[in-house]
């Protein structure tokens, strides 16, 4: 991965296709491996497309192409030096102590269908990573990671342990969104019968403010409205025009006392 520096000694802002093309056009192992690395470290730069490129990529090994190919305003980020050289010395370290552990076997993790399986795995981490409300982004690199480093050295162990690491962790988010979703469901009812209970007090007060009394009727539960329809009418004297809602008012309070009873 140092080459990608070595080979451009002037450069200070590399875009993501100088960086493929100096990892080598045909295997899309190092640059998944090195853009899922800038999620681990959480590369303040890299990291902002370290998703796109993940999801790119493995949807791409999932159709079975192994040839690098991404959109051209994906190709076009720009990072910085600095964030790049810091990124590809970390991941060099880490490579570095890991020799000797990772080397080649479980060649049958390679054939076609399960590199296909593959691909599809690490584009669910790739989109899960774009989307931060649902967490998990950096154990989502990481299970790439494993799987990318896997691949590139040809080790089936290392990873299997990636794949199976990154479907737990996709488990774990969708868990998340499901139990958050109940919650918003919660949320979104309490907030729906509260604005309800505002409109109503803001209808009994509109009510009341035209007609004394009326407003009531409003802030009866139907059990009291359905008394208060039930409820005979009694011989009321006759009174002057305007004292026509204190009669409401009057029947509206036998109905809720009938209720109540």
């Amino acid at each position: 991965m140092r080459r990608v520096l070595s080979e451009n000694p002037g450069v200070r802002h590399f875009t993501v296709h100088n960086i493929i093309e100096a990892l080598g056009p045909d295997g899309a192992a190092p640059s998944i491996a090195l853009f899922a690395a800038a999620g681990v470290f959480e590369s303040p730069d890299v990291s902002k497309v370290s998703g796109s490129v993940m999801g790119s990529l493995g949807a791409q090994l999932a159709l079975g192409s192994h040839v690098v190919h991404l959109p051209r305003a994906l190709l076009r980020r720009t990072i910085p030096r600095n964030s790049l050289s810091l990124l590809i010395h970390s991941v060099s370290a880490v490579l570095e102590s890991a020799e000797g552990t990772v080397r080649e076997r479980w060649g049958w993790v390679f054939h076609p269908v399960m590199s296909s399986v593959l691909g599809l795995v690490l584009f669910l981490l790739g989109l899960a990573s774009m989307a931060p409300i649902i967490g998990g982004g950096v154990q989502h690199a990481a299970s790439a990671f494993f799987v990318a480093v896997g691949m590139a050295e040809r080790d089936g162990l290392t990873t299997m342990i990636g794949a199976v690491a990154g479907i737990a962790s996709l488990a774990l988010a969708a868990l998340s969104v499901a139990s958050g979703r109940k919650l918003w469901a919660a949320i979104k009812s309490w907030l729906v019968k509260c604005a309800r209970c505002l409109h109503l007090e803001a209808l009994s007060a509109l009510l009341d403010y035209c007609c004394d009394g009326l407003g009531e009727l409003v802030r009866m539960r139907w059990s009291g409205l359905l008394v208060l329809m039930l409820t005979p009418a009694s011989e009321i004297p006759r009174r002057a025009p305007n004292s026509a809602c204190g009669n409401l008012r009057e029947r509206v309070r036998r109905a809720r006392m009938a209720a109540a009873c």
